[in-house]
């Protein structure tokens, strides 16, 4: 492979792994890290493209130590050590690819005879701590499989006293219900007689009779030419479908997941940085947390006294009811916090995520140390099950958690291929 190939394939790695935003590890000091970072990044690709090894292998250990455990960075330091001829440093790097619980595949690489060849126990430790993340865990049911390959399910939600799912779909702008007698069959609930945007996010609130959903707009979501872009919480009477009101509140930019405890309402605006709170039907939407740092905000779970909510970008976020402030929970060792979507509390405080940022995806149980304030680790609950693609939302019902399996966002890409596209799972298992 000659020189100019392997230059372009570094690049291509970089530009890839670029657009998984930075995790932060310190609180104040989060977006500066995260500007940081991001220039640091631009200069390994800088550098790389010079065919400067020694240059981008500085700028990248740089971005590292500012974000220890980026998956992508990590994946660049094997990259480049491999580039650059250093095999020690290829080992180096798949030690902490492995030590970080992120899935790799040795037998994509080319050189690992030669590297269990210079250390032959260190690589045999690296295969075993790999295998192991491989390793498959948990095992789920299939309990509902409506033929909606052309929705791009994105939202669900569970009735706990009669089992019906509720899906939100973004591309034909739907809510649709499944009875749990007819598993395979989907009947539209709302969105065919009044008219309603992407929906992104469901919560059942029981003891009203309500259905919560965000709706929204994205690129593409089918709007006409003059139809206005806005977003709104919106509650659908639980029966029949029909809206029974619409919250907003000025400068929301685009509502995401949503969850109800106790007829209370929180809902996390995806793009716009903030959270909202809604004290039962009769209320108004208000502003309850917002902050600077926040960049991609994903699910939503009141738990141990606190709102958790989780940041695609950076990892998970700590509300404190009193003041409002937002603290970045740590990283537990051995484990990646980037890339959680769905994420969700039971009535004990327990956090489960839905990860699909980090391979491996899939749902985890993020646990804490007696305290309560610190995680100690990411335990696979649901992963490396072959029907899992692009996993999204979760929701606990009867003690067991329901799963969608693959969103497919990438299968709506104006150049995708629709015949690609399946039907949406909805996945079940007890919890441990």
């Amino acid at each position: 492979m000659t020189m100019t190939r392997l230059t372009l394939i570094l690049a291509a790695a970089m530009a890839a792994f670029s657009v998984i935003p930075p995790s932060a590890t310190a609180q104040d000091d989060a977006i500066t890290l995260r500007d940081a970072s991001l220039a640091l990044r631009a200069q390994t690709r800088e550098a790389a493209g010079n065919e400067d090894w020694e240059a981008a292998i500085r700028s990248n250990e740089a971005a590292l130590a500012l974000q220890p455990g980026h998956p992508g960075l990590l994946n660049n330091r094997l990259v480049l050590a491999r580039l650059s001829g250093n095999m020690p440093g290829m080992l180096d790097a798949l030690d902490a690819i492995a030590g970080h619980g992120i899935a790799f595949d040795l037998s994509n690489l080319e050189q690992a005879d030669e590297l269990r060849t210079l250390d032959a126990e260190r690589f045999a430790a690296i295969e075993a701590r790999l295998a192991e993340t491989a390793a498959p865990a948990g095992e789920a049911r299939l309990v509902a499989e409506p033929p909606l390959r052309d929705a791009l399910i994105e939202a669900l939600a569970v009735d706990n006293e009669t089992e019906r799912l509720y899906l939100g779909s973004v591309v034909d702008r739907r809510i649709y219900r499944v009875e749990p007698f007819e598993p395979n069959e989907a009947e539209v609930f709302a969105g065919e007689e009044a008219e309603i945007g992407s929906i992104f996010g469901l919560a059942v609130d029981r003891r009203n009779g309500l259905l919560y959903a965000a709706e929204g707009a994205v690129d593409i979501t089918p709007l006409t030419s003059d139809e206005p872009i806005g977003t709104a919480l919106v509650a659908f009477d639980l029966d029949t479908g029909e809206i029974v009101r619409r919250h907003t509140i000025e400068g929301a930019t685009r509502m995401g997941d949503v969850v109800v405890r106790d007829g209370i309402v929180y809902v996390a605006d995806a793009d716009g940085g903030r959270i909202y709170r809604l004290d039962g039907p009769r209320g108004e939407l208000e502003l309850y947390a917002q902050d600077p740092r926040f960049v991609s905000l994903q699910g939503v779970a009141p738990a141990r006294g606190a709102l958790f909510v989780a940041d695609y970008t950076w990892g998970i976020w700590r509300i404190d009811p009193v003041s409002r402030n937002a603290t970045l929970l740590p990283t537990p060792p051995g484990a990646g916090l980037i890339g959680v979507d769905g994420m969700v509390a039971d009535r004990t405080g327990r956090l489960f995520l839905v990860r699909n940022g980090t391979r491996p995806f899939g749902l985890f149980e993020l646990e804490f140390d007696r305290f309560g304030d610190t995680p100690t680790a990411l335990t696979p609950v649901l992963i490396n099950d072959n029907r899992l693609g692009e996993p999204t939302t979760v929701r606990i019902a009867d003690g067991r958690a329901f799963l969608i399996n693959d969103a497919q966002w990438a299968l709506f890409d104006a150049d995708a291929d629709p015949a690609e596209r399946t039907d949406p799972m909805i996945l079940s298992l007890p919890l441990p």
